[in-house]
């Protein structure tokens, strides 16, 4: 999947690298798992409707929303590392996506801050 759009790359990316994941996780721990593909799917829809959306403030609403889907992800992979379910190096692997997606997130915000 080639995107020219990076943030949705990079998303793409980290989340079929937690796909890839998902089918490892104890049949307990299911509202986890729901949790973590909910999150996932959700950062999607608000990247491409940030792509669609004309407004500077839905813009930023979508900006946001995505901040906050990105920081549960990280929540609900810190919780699944906690409870040994993944790998300190998947663990490691999804921090660094997810930091790296927010920083283009925040440079975003940062670009519709500043045009006018």
């Amino acid at each position: 999947m080639n995107y020219n759009f990076k943030v949705l790359n990079n998303s793409y990316k980290t989340i079929n690298y937690i796909n890839k994941i998902l089918p490892n996780f104890p049949k307990k721990e299911v509202i986890l798992k729901q949790n973590i593909e909910k999150a996932c799917y959700t950062i999607i829809e608000n990247i491409f409707a940030y792509n669609i959306n004309e407004s500077t403030r839905i813009k930023d609403k979508n900006l946001k929303e995505l901040l906050i889907n990105l920081s549960m992800i990280d929540f609900y992979i810190r919780v699944s590392y906690d409870k040994k379910i993944i790998s300190k190096h998947q663990f490691e692997v999804i921090s660094r996506f997810i930091i790296e997606i927010k920083k283009m997130v925040y440079g975003l915000k940062k670009r519709e801050v500043e045009s006018p």
